[in-house]
């Protein structure tokens, strides 16, 4: 059932059955389900952390280099929730860079990262090594965090991807959704054209994303309704 909150936070939240699905994530290291309650924990956590332990305010630019995983879904939902602006690649000049442990090492800047474990478990001791001098295990600060979020507001009308806000992104994966209307499970390939849909299309149609990989049978016997 699609949503007609403005806010992401309150548009995530409104998902009529949190125990379904919102992202199922197929890579080479397994598979991960996260529920619609998983999800909006780890938002939670995320966006907790970020105000609590990063010092990321509202309205701040937030460079996210995450690769195609479930954990993009989360920190996308979590910075947003926080009321903070998601910089795709974005560099030392924004006020955080979130990167996965491949990506951290060419980063200069106020750098976290985040553990590609399949369950979210901390960095294993050759990721810690590798890490750019200054940087810091994400997972351990979110894992701290309360699993209900700390400070909220109203984030409908704050800039939130490529200067567009809160709305009208949601607004955007709404006119997406429209003529697929009776898709649940939607199936995407590796994608970095549209950073805000694997987080966005379960929150405004109630339905769930799979995140596959390139090919043809990236889905393997996974069911799904469409691709995009």
């Amino acid at each position: 059932m699609s949503s007609t909150a403005t806010d992401i936070r309150s548009a995530v939240c409104a998902r009529t059955d949190p125990a379904q699905p919102y992202v199922t994530y197929l890579g080479s290291d397994g598979r991960m389900e996260l529920s619609g309650a998983s999800v909006i924990n780890a938002a939670a956590k995320i966006a907790n952390a970020l105000t609590s332990e990063f010092d990321c305010d509202p309205g701040q630019q937030v460079a996210l280099h995450l690769p195609w995983h479930w954990q993009r879904v989360t920190w996308l939902l979590g910075i947003w929730s926080a009321g903070c602006v998601v910089v795709p690649q974005g560099g030392a000049d924004c006020d955080l860079l979130v990167a996965g442990p491949q990506q951290a090492p060419d980063l200069t800047g106020n750098v976290i990262v985040v553990s590609m474990h399949p369950f979210g478990l901390p960095l294993g001791p050759d990721d810690t090594a590798a890490l750019p001098p200054g940087a810091q295990d994400a997972t351990i600060a979110v894992r701290a965090q309360p699993d209900q979020q700390v400070f909220i507001d109203d984030y409908s009308d704050a800039l939130a991807l490529d200067g567009h806000t809160q709305r009208q992104l949601l607004e955007r994966a709404r006119d997406l959704a429209r003529p697929l209307a009776g898709v649940t499970r939607l199936g995407l390939h590796p994608d970095d054209s549209q950073w805000w849909l694997p987080a966005l299309w379960p929150a405004v149609t109630g339905g769930s994303v799979i995140l596959g990989q390139s090919g043809d049978d990236g889905f393997g016997s996974e069911p799904v309704d469409a691709v995009l």
